[in-house]
């Protein structure tokens, strides 16, 4: 039995180091797979600008085309009504905002007519124990160009060919005439104190409420193929209490509530 046993003590020692061997071969190949995957990963967010940098809210991500929508201004008449004015891709301004203007605590400025609703909703929040502020009011044609250019110069740096930067740019800044940061009627808010969980504290209260101060939330997170723009839990626009609160009710966006998504 013993030489039974040890009859073939050099072929064993072999296959045991040949196990071995292999065993440090496939761990070896794992390691570079991940090596791998982490370069690739690494490269991809250098040149498609992942890692720029987002604090408690960001820029609008704007998609290329949205359902319903058709060839611009097409069987769409703008309302009468001021509070109800419709910009965006295909729904362009006319003129530039010529209005009054009222400068809010830290240096935003919107349309005088909204700026009562507006700090009566912020007195509301702030004694609910939030601390709200307006991150981004009115902005003029000439700045909303800078904000895309700016954007595009970003991309560029990343080695992006002017027209690939471009592409990549209006993703996330509207082009001039089409923002509706341009009417004065909207603002983006977040938290003065410019963390993520007070932002979103702040955010859920304006959910619930912001309707009774003649606010909508403009972009909501299940209607980008109406509005053309990704949710954006910032951003508040004032058309008045009354559109305010059906819109708010039966859920829809101010492109349904005009009939100009059909």
């Amino acid at each position: 039995m013993a030489d039974k046993e040890n009859r073939y003590p050099i072929n064993k020692e072999k296959r045991g180091g040949a196990w071995h061997l292999y065993r440090s071969e496939v761990l070896a190949a794992l390691v570079i797979v991940v090596l791998v995957i982490g370069v690739a990963f690494l490269v991809n967010k250098f040149f498609y600008g992942f890692d720029l940098p987002e604090l408690a809210f960001r820029e609008p991500v704007v998609t290329d085309s949205y359902a319903g929508q058709g060839k611009k201004g097409k069987g769409f008449v703008q309302s009468e009504d001021w509070r109800l004015l419709l910009v965006n891709k295909n729904h362009p301004l006319e003129e530039e905002f010529d209005g009054e203007l009222t400068e809010l605590r830290y240096g935003q400025t919107v349309d005088s007519r909204i700026y009562p609703d507006l700090q009566d909703m912020f007195d509301e929040m702030r004694e609910a124990g939030l601390d709200p502020r307006v991150v981004q009011g009115y902005r003029t044609g000439e700045e909303q160009q800078e904000r895309l250019d700016n954007k595009i110069r970003e991309y560029m740096g990343y080695g992006k060919t002017r027209e690939e930067a471009r592409q990549l740019a209006v993703q996330w800044e509207a082009e001039p005439g089409t923002c509706e940061h341009e009417t004065g009627l909207c603002v983006d808010i977040s938290s003065d104190s410019e963390d993520n969980e007070s932002a979103n504290a702040v955010w859920e209260w304006l959910d619930e409420n912001c309707s009774r101060f003649g606010f909508i939330k403009r972009y909501p997170n299940n209607k980008s193929s109406v509005t053309g723009v990704k949710g954006e839990p910032w951003h508040y626009r004032y058309v008045g209490l009354e559109a305010a609160q059906e819109i708010t009710e039966r859920n829809i966006t101010l492109e349904e509530y005009l009939g100009a998504a059909r």
